[in-house]
């Protein structure tokens, strides 16, 4: 691997082990449990089994990536994209003196995961020399429910035979999703690896790989040195690297770079608990963002709203609500003048939290009245996308808290009866998945009690809008005509539901 990059080389190291999961004579899935920022290069790994590469294993990976809303949706989804390869392929096919004409029809065939068994040895045993090259790999772009999902997983290995089609599923480290899964112990038909793919490592290689040309090579070094430190050192060693990158930096007027290390540095301070230095430090960083705009620099307006952003968290951090208020304040300037849009309604937004928590309640609501003039300025498809929608509810809050609780509340039960309407759903799938059009009955009464559920949540919210104050119904209103009319029910970001537990604490609801 000497003539291979840091990331051939890992992409190498993930080869070595599929291969080794490949040897084992039982083994029929393999999980990479990675770091959430190493799925990228798993992807990676995946994308280049197609081409004659040094990491390439011979077999033939497949990614499914549909969303898993339940498991009759996530089988017949599995089986049109498997067979809409064949149908992409079939100039390749012919050019390899293969038949295109695969006789699968996915609708044809129950919803289940012994029909995605089927279909994936089908299609092995049609194209490729042996079933056991073909790696499907299960990589949802979301999952509804992770339990569901590894006991869909689970059964898709119990439909599998002895030399069949091979599973590969990727499973952060941070969020987990196939606990269920690896708790069954199924150690002679499951293995769990830990590849070494750990990106800040193979990016420090990267830089160190590189020569170090003329300054802008010798401040990547130092730099480098100080993203190191700041991930495994102590305060004292980051403050020094730094000051080596500030001074080389400073020589070379690269006021934009000053910035850059203020703010990794008082990063170090915050997570040191020395919040009055990273103030200081965040304070100095916008002296040098200041510089950087009457230098022209192109980015220099978004250097001083981060140095602002900076302050106001580190402020925050110390518990002084009214300083980081100010700060929030004059980040919103900044990005009005940069035409920000969204970094200007959410620095409105933010000073007047921060006013609300110092008890400044009028205060807080004439802040957030400039938050939504900001909103009422963007494009009205935009809005929903920025921090609009929380802005007016912590405006409903400042007016009445008691009421947005119940709000909440109403929220977090709606949240509880979807989730077992998705359950139910899940279940009676399984039962009468094996029976003509199961998948649309199923769907069709899921989608019939979610509608109905919602709009009871619906009326009950505008209920406890409409008892509201007179300023709380205003809100309210002005909400619902910047948002449109389902903004409350809608976005869950915006009236955040209560966890389970705090509306158990609360009691019932006004």
């Amino acid at each position: 691997m000497a003539n291979l990059n840091p990331v051939e080389q890992r992409l190498v190291v993930l080869g070595e082990h599929w291969l080794e999961f490949r040897s084992h004579p039982t083994a029929r899935a393999l999980v990479w449990q990675v770091p959430a920022d190493a799925l990228r290069l798993v992807e990676c790994f995946v994308a280049m089994q197609k081409h004659p590469v040094p990491y390439a294993t011979g077999d033939v990976f497949i990614p499914f990536n549909a969303p898993y809303h339940h498991g009759l949706q996530f089988a017949r989804d599995i089986k049109v994209a498997l067979r809409g390869t064949v149908d992409a392929s079939k100039d390749d096919l012919v050019a390899q003196g293969l038949n295109p004409d695969w006789p699968f029809v996915p609708e044809a065939t129950p919803d289940t995961p012994a029909e995605v068994m089927r279909a994936l040895r089908s299609f092995a045993t049609t194209y490729l020399d042996r079933p056991a090259r073909l790696a499907a790999v299960l990589r949802p772009k979301s999952v509804a429910h992770a339990g569901a999902f590894a006991n869909w997983v689970s059964r898709l290995m119990d439909a599998d035979a002895a030399d069949g089609p091979r599973l590969l599923l990727m499973d952060p480290l941070e969020e987990p999703l196939l606990t269920r899964l690896i708790q069954r112990e199924d150690e002679a038909r499951l293995l769990i690896q830990q590849p070494p793919v750990e990106t800040f490592t193979m990016a420090q290689e990267t830089f160190a790989q590189e020569a170090a040309v003329g300054p802008a090579g010798v401040y990547r070094n130092l730099m480098m040195g100080v993203v190191t430190l700041l991930e495994r050192g102590s305060l004292e060693s980051v403050l020094a690297k730094a000051a080596d990158a500030l001074a080389f930096a400073r020589k070379q007027g690269w006021a934009d770079q000053e910035v850059a290390l203020r703010t990794m540095v008082a990063g170090a301070y915050l997570k040191f608990g020395r919040h009055a230095d990273a103030v200081k430090t965040y304070q100095a960083a916008r002296i040098s963002a200041l510089q950087a705009v009457g230098s022209d620099h192109p980015a220099g307006l978004k250097l001083v709203q981060q140095a602002w952003i900076g302050e106001a968290g580190a402020q925050l951090a110390a518990s002084d609500f009214d300083k980081a208020a100010g700060c929030y304040g004059e980040a919103a300037e900044v990005a009005a003048r940069d035409g920000n849009n969204l970094l200007h309604v959410e620095s409105h937004r933010m000073a007047g939290w921060c006013l609300w928590r110092s008890g400044q309640s009028q205060a807080s609501l004439d802040r957030i009245a400039r938050a939504t003039e900001a909103g009422a300025a963007m494009e009205p498809e935009l809005r929903s996308q920025s921090t609009l929608p929380i802005a007016l509810v912590d405006a409903l809050r400042v007016v009445d808290e008691t009421r947005v609780m119940a709000m909440q509340q109403a929220k977090g039960q709606l949240r509880d009866e979807l989730e077992s309407i998705r359950a139910d759903s899940e279940e009676q799938g399984q039962a009468i998945e094996c029976r003509p059009h199961a998948l649309e009955l199923i769907e069709q009464k899921r989608d019939a009690l979610s509608e109905k559920a919602i709009a009871d949540t619906r009326e009950r919210l505008e209920r406890l809008v409409a008892q509201g104050p007179q300023a709380f119904v205003g809100i309210a209103n002005r909400g619902r005509k910047m948002l449109g009319d389902e903004w409350l029910v809608a976005n869950d970001i915006a009236l955040r539901p209560m966890a389970p537990e705090a509306r158990q604490a609360r009691g019932a609801s006004p």
